[in-house]
């Protein structure tokens, strides 16, 4: 048998460079690959306005994952809120003028909890996602957030606090050249419920807190770009394309429960004929998504952007960069990728242990320590007999078990302690 010439000192190595690249150097190359978008060409790029666009962070707290038990929810928490930390990390290199969040801020925020208890649960939100007092941030509200019909958990003060929280649920901005319309998505939907009960048509107008916007746009005027924000995209017809970016599938035509996936067909066509938006972004649906609205003579691309975090049920998490050319009055967007972390643990990490476990229960077998070299050196000079050996001395299976032990302990202890220190800077700092 081949005496493996390899050694624990390699084997550490190995794992340490792997959690250094796997936690760290991946996503400074994501970040290096992320750039902001330039006008088309020919165009000139003149004042350019750099907006960040994320989309369902959706935080996790203590009512997440219910049939999970405490010590598996708080682990989910601890390792989603830090890779969260480290994608706006990301996100943030990227220098932005302006921040804009797609809803779903909060995985709970709409249920029912003492004051306190969704107080620091904003609090945790706000110290995963950092920003400059002078770096203008603005919030669309989610089914996450507010909640969505009749839900027996949704508390009756969401949107109230809400709005102290993150800010007005629809709002109006003039940024860069464009007139920038972010609208409460989650108030359309129970409109629509309400108006499907009461037998109404939504024909009857928009609701009446989105009439403001309305005269705000008609006071801008129609020949200012619009761009039009929802967290949840506007209705296409089912199984509609969605691009080569997205993950898997297409966007369903579904409701249940506290969720819509598409607002309803005429509440879309309402939106694209009264605010004749050049351009719409939206959330919700995790997946990213590229799809064009025919209105008139009109194409109106609308993008869904990816979810920020790895819980939300997508390999590649990501974000959207949308830049504003003022004198041109033209905007270019582009979408970035965030490592795929779940890919690293499941099918690095996990494979990696089997494998030094391999490795190390082979060497126990072929390289002996150094007492077992010291014992064969003198077993010729002194020979006991055997009513004078120790019937305590450990049998072969059970010193070749320790031997394991302790060498994968001598392997293991580097890079956790490698991985500890990046986790604590990482949920501290």
């Amino acid at each position: 048998m081949l005496v493996p010439r390899y050694s624990l000192r390699t084997i550490r190595i190995v794992w340490v460079a792997l959690i250094l690249w796997s936690e760290i150097g991946v996503f400074i190359v994501s970040s290096a690959r992320c750039y902001w978008p330039d006008p088309p060409t020919g165009q000139g790029k003149g004042n350019v306005t750099h907006i960040l666009l994320v989309a369902d962070p959706q935080i996790l707290n203590e009512r997440s994952y219910p049939e999970r038990n405490s010590l598996l929810r708080a682990a989910s928490r601890i390792f989603v809120d830090m890779n969260l930390r480290k994608a706006w990390r990301v996100a943030r290199s990227t220098r932005p003028q302006t921040v804009i969040f797609l809803g779903d801020m909060l995985d709970n925020g709409f249920a029912n909890m003492p004051i306190s208890e969704y107080l620091a649960y904003a609090r945790r939100f706000r110290s995963i996602f950092p920003t400059s007092p002078s770096l203008p941030v603005y919030y669309l509200p989610g089914n996450h957030d507010v909640g969505l019909g009749d839900g027996g958990d949704t508390s009756a003060d969401a949107r109230a606090r809400y709005a102290v929280t993150f800010g007005p649920l629809s709002q109006y901005v003039a940024l860069g050249g464009h007139s920038l319309l972010m609208i409460d998505a989650p108030a359309l939907v129970d409109e629509d419920w309400r108006r499907d009960r009461a037998g109404e048509n939504r024909t009857d107008g928009l609701p009446h807190n989105l009439i403001h916007l309305q005269q705000a746009r008609a006071q801008q005027g129609f020949d200012t770009p619009l761009i039009l924000f929802s967290h949840i995209p506007l209705y296409r017809p089912p199984y509609s394309d969605c691009g080569r970016l997205r993950e898997k599938g297409s966007i369903p035509v579904a409701r249940g429960e506290g969720y819509q996936t598409l607002l309803s067909p005429e509440t879309s066509q309402l939106l694209l004929n009264t605010l004749r938006p050049s351009l719409i972004f939206s959330g919700d649906d995790h997946d990213y998504c590229e799809y064009t609205h025919h209105f008139l003579e009109s194409s109106i691309p609308e993008v869904t952007v990816k979810s920020l975090s790895i819980a939300m049920g997508v390999r590649r998490p990501g974000f959207q960069l949308l830049s504003l050319f003022e004198e041109t009055r033209i905007s270019a967007y582009r979408p970035c990728a965030l490592p795929d972390q779940l890919h690293a643990y499941i099918w690095v990490y996990s494979p990696l242990v089997f494998v030094t476990i391999l490795l190390v229960a082979i060497r126990a077998t072929t390289i002996p320590t150094f007492h077992q070299k010291h014992r064969v050196k003198h077993s010729r000079t002194l020979t006991l007999p055997m009513s004078l050996k120790s019937p305590l001395a450990p049998s072969h299976r059970q010193r070749y078990s320790l031997r394991v032990a302790e060498d994968v302990w001598e392997v293991a202890w580097p890079p956790l302690v490698v991985y500890a220190i990046i986790a604590a800077i990482t949920l501290v700092l």
